[in-house]
């Protein structure tokens, strides 16, 4: 038995009914609600659901049964424990009992001790019931990071293409640069370079744009939710199956404005994903000109966004749409999918309290409209601690922890005329954080072996407290559960690598003590 009291629910007309049963249930510690109608129990359920239930049979209104069959229609319906009291007895009443999913039933006059062996085994069910709860919900939650990485999986191909071509010119374009300047062959050098050099800065974004877009769907804390945008939401799905696209439809974007929507972004963004490979998967073989993927945002008349994947592929034969968001329902080869997709986008959709809905005519195409409410939720800036106000231009002691060293030097090179001291050891850099010796701001990598950036900050805090708002933290991706709960607590900036030049000079240039 559960140390939190059963919710119960008893519906009886009968207010003497109701007082008895209130009266033996409430002996067991049971949190009781009573009510006098079907109409009511299911109002009070669809609020906050029951555990248990003790329903009469006949009610004014709607009967004990056709309460007991809206019950188990609802989801989780099935884990709520059902006793129907009645003072039918023939075979054939109490066949009806249970035919509409009562759990069990109970004879009136109420005998005490009957319905304590009946709540006994009551208990036994919700126990067990809240253990398979918890297995199918953990169940959900791998088979949904399954999902999206089995379309990420799809893509890869397609992903290290995008992140070759720019590699291959920023790669090109650097070794070129560096053989120039090793050669000073021309007077034409410093403009070649200047090219190569902004060709090189331009690929080396893109390839940041396909990382950034990428850790969006990796991410596995999926049940964080809080205010997204729908539509970077959408640009982000559509840059990870751009490859797929390209090659076999032109992509024609409508976006309108939609309000924020509060969802999961990794799971909102695995269901544009899916229904964009989806519709780009429908394409017949044809010139890619007259295949057309249309995606198109607006606010709805009830002030919900809306987003419609449509596409003019071989759309899906009338007597299979009924059934396309069915698990395991797939119109695909074997080597395609599983037929999870969809399922699972109208269970990411329905969690959000959402809408997906589908139309489609064969050989015309599909289209597929996700309603999604307009988020409740107040953004709240996180507070963070003012580094001292500094004097433009001052000399700082800067202090940097990562255990790359190529990083460390590439920021004592943009903060020349700066102090800086690298430290590629955690323990090197504990040591030299809690001495003596002053400094202005310490930039410490999040994720590094045998010390991490985080028990790095916790043992500097515990010794010297009072340096603790000279931190900034770098990471290339907070890859643990651990990490993202940092992240998310800690009031101190963090910088996402790559950063660009600028942020850390300024961050230096506000925190340097004023030069003697």
């Amino acid at each position: 038995m559960t140390n939190v009291p059963l919710r119960t629910l008893v519906v009886d007309d009968s207010s003497s009914m109701r007082g008895l049963l209130r009266e033996l249930l409430c002996e067991r510690d049971y949190d009781v609600t009573v009510v006098g109608t079907a109409e009511e129990a299911l109002k009070a359920h669809l609020e906050r659901p029951f555990h248990l239930m003790l329903v009469d049979w006949t009610l004014p209104g709607m009967s004990g049964l056709d309460l007991c069959r809206m019950v188990r229609s609802r989801p989780g319906g099935e884990d709520v424990v059902v006793l129907v009291i009645t003072g039918r007895n023939r075979a054939e009443d109490l066949n009806a009992v249970l035919d509409a999913g009562a759990s069990d039933y109970l004879s009136k006059p109420i005998d005490p001790e009957i319905l304590g062996t009946r709540l006994l085994i009551a208990e036994r069910a919700i126990e067990e019931a809240a253990v398979r709860a918890a297995e199918r919900q953990d169940m959900e939650s791998r088979l949904v990071f399954a999902d999206r990485m089995a379309s990420v999986g799809t893509l890869a191909a397609g992903v290290a293409h995008e992140l070759n071509n720019p590699l291959m010119y920023v790669l090109s374009n650097l070794h070129l640069t560096r053989e120039e300047i090793d050669s000073r062959d021309a007077a034409a050098w410093l403009e070649h370079a200047r090219q190569q050099l902004d060709e090189a800065i331009d690929g080396a974004v893109r390839m940041q744009n396909i990382v950034r877009d990428l850790k969006t769907f990796s991410r596995v804390d999926d049940e964080q939710r809080g205010n997204v945008d729908v539509q970077a939401v959408l640009e982000s799905s559509i840059n990870i199956c751009w490859n797929e696209i390209r090659h076999r439809a032109t992509l024609e974007r409508d976006f309108g404005k939609t309000p924020p929507v509060d969802a999961n972004e990794s799971r909102l963004g695995q269901v544009f994903l899916n229904l964009l490979i989806n519709a780009s998967q429908a394409m017949p073989e044809r010139a890619v000109s007259a295949n057309r993927i249309t995606v198109r945002t607006y606010t709805d008349g009830q002030g919900w966004a809306v987003i419609e994947v449509i596409d003019n592929g071989t759309g899906i034969e009338p007597g299979r749409m009924s059934r396309v968001f069915e698990p395991f329902f797939t119109t695909k080869a074997i080597s395609q999918g599983t037929g999870l997709g969809l399922s699972i986008c109208r269970n990411i959709i329905h969690a959000a309290g959402g809408t997906i809905d589908a139309q489609s005519e064969l050989n015309r195409g599909a289209t597929f409209v996700v309603r999604l409410p307009a988020s409740t939720r107040t953004y709240v800036p996180q507070a963070t601690q003012a580094p001292p106000t500094a004097t433009p231009g001052a000399r700082a002691c800067v202090i940097v922890v990562d255990d790359e060293p190529l990083v460390g030097r590439s920021i004592r090179r943009a903060l020349r005329g700066h102090e800086v001291q690298v430290f590629t050891s955690g323990e090197a850099a504990i040591e030299r954080l809690c001495s003596d010796e002053p400094f202005d701001v310490v930039f410490c990598d999040l994720m590094m072996p045998e010390v991490s950036g985080m028990e790095l900050f916790a043992r500097v805090l515990d010794r010297c407290p009072a340096i603790a708002s000279r931190f900034v933290f770098m990471t290339g991706g907070a890859f643990t559960p651990q990490a993202r709960e940092f992240l998310e607590q800690t009031p101190l900036v963090c910088l996402e690598k790559p950063f660009e030049l600028r942020q850390i000079r300024d961050l230096v240039r506000e925190r340097a003590e004023p030069a003697d």
